[in-house]
């Protein structure tokens, strides 16, 4: 069974400990000479996080950075700048402890969501300016003890080596904050735009309890077209409200909700991305913006859920296929297309709409339980790990038709 990696992650930016009492760093000038690419907090109210790489000509670079945080910080607001080059910056949280981590930067490329330990987001910006201050009363918490991952993706298409520079600001809430705020960061890792063809990505998330959210946007690579985010109530009888649309891929500005957006427990977001192939190749999901596509749908919310429905992984959340296959030949299918992975993701969207619900559960499953067993194709291990924790999703997938 080919392990399908529910995101791709990977990163780059200097070693820090953070601590509620410490920000004396000096502004660092931009590349030209400039003004000061974004001056960092004041000494005791807040932190920043700084890097600067230079990227070879031609050259698509992803490395990753852990921050140990030494003493519990509430954040209020994230403050970011970055120059030229830079195609995203992510802040995620993770599960690690400090002892399981290096704060070595160290290459990531293609690493899987779980090898490194991620267990939820807190930042995400595509544009080279920006911030995300949270209303009264709501921060986003980060425990003594406990490991941030630091993340942006660099592509540099010109013929000259490019020197790029990120800063991101973590501004301390003045005193304990009574609501704990999170991000949504809904991932569909099933994508598959064939050579010269258009196609289109759908998931279907689940919100579990009410939620308000703060702001919201897309992301897409440059095969993408259109996209379009709603909200649907739970018994669907309310037109579908609208959370962000576009025909963009960069550049993506998010769209800030005044007032915020108010999502009832047991809502729904739907969300679908519109790719046009280009000549030569099918294009599947992964993390680089040249060979691979994205699509997403991000958002900052409050109060905070649990990781899963964060990422779009909690019970009836997932991509949609509408496809003509029951899900028992979609298992056969990913078998025997072994490490193919343009062929084993036309078996996952070649699932039929009655059996997509089953297996997207079976995926997820393997996905977060028996990833480690089922790195390596075809292994008993992985067949063991299948049948004996995944067993109840491998039945269902069995036993459902179209």
């Amino acid at each position: 069974m080919r392990v399908h990696a529910l995101t791709r992650l990977a990163v780059t930016l200097s070693a820090v400990t953070l601590s509620a009492g410490c920000g004396n760093e000096s502004p660092i000038d931009t590349p030209d000479g400039g003004a000061p690419l974004l001056a960092p907090p004041p000494p005791g109210a807040g932190r920043q996080l700084t890097m600067d790489v230079t990227v070879a000509a031609g050259q698509e670079t992803e490395q990753c950075q852990y921050v140990i945080v030494d003493a519990a910080i509430e954040i209020a607001r994230f403050e970011h700048a970055y120059t030229t080059g830079s195609h995203h910056l992510l802040l995620y949280q993770t599960a690690l402890a400090p002892a399981q981590v290096t704060t070595e930067r160290f290459d990531c490329t293609g690493a899987q969501f779980t090898d490194l330990g991620v267990a939820g987001i807190a930042y995400a910006a595509q544009v080279p300016g920006g911030e995300l201050a949270y209303p009264d009363g709501v921060a986003l918490r980060a425990a003594a003890g406990s490991v941030l991952l630091v993340q942006t993706h660099y592509l540099n298409a010109a013929a000259d080596a490019l020197t790029a520079a990120v800063r991101l600001n973590l501004w301390y809430a003045a005193g304990p904050a009574p609501v704990e705020a999170g991000t949504m960061f809904f991932y569909d890792w099933a994508i598959r735009v064939p050579a010269g063809q258009a196609a289109t990505a759908h998931m279907r998330c689940q919100v579990p309890a009410d939620v308000e959210l703060i702001f919201g946007m897309s992301h897409m690579h440059r095969r993408g077209v259109g996209y379009r985010a709603t909200l649907e109530d739970r018994a669907g009888s309310a037109v579908p409200r609208e959370l962000f649309t576009t025909t963009e891929w960069q550049g993506i500005e998010p769209l800030r909700y005044q007032p915020v957006q108010a999502v009832a427990a047991g809502s729904t977001i739907d969300f679908r991305c519109d790719f046009q192939g280009e000549p030569g190749r099918t294009i599947i999901e992964g993390p680089s913006a040249e060979a691979n596509e994205m699509c997403m749908y991000i958002a900052s919310y409050y109060p905070r859920l649990d990781a899963q429905t964060e990422l779009c992984a909690g019970p009836g959340s997932g991509p949609v296929f509408t496809g003509t296959q029951a899900c028992s030949a979609t298992v056969n299918c990913v078998r025997a297309a072994g490490d193919d992975a343009v062929t084993a993701e036309g078996c996952l969207l070649d699932t039929c709409a009655a059996s997509s619900p089953v297996a997207v559960e079976l995926m997820k499953c393997i996905n977060f339980q028996c990833s480690e067993a089922c790195a390596t194709t075809g292994t008993a291990a992985c067949d063991q790990c299948v049948l004996s924790t995944c067993g109840a999703q491998f039945g269902e997938c069995q036993s459902a038709g179209c």
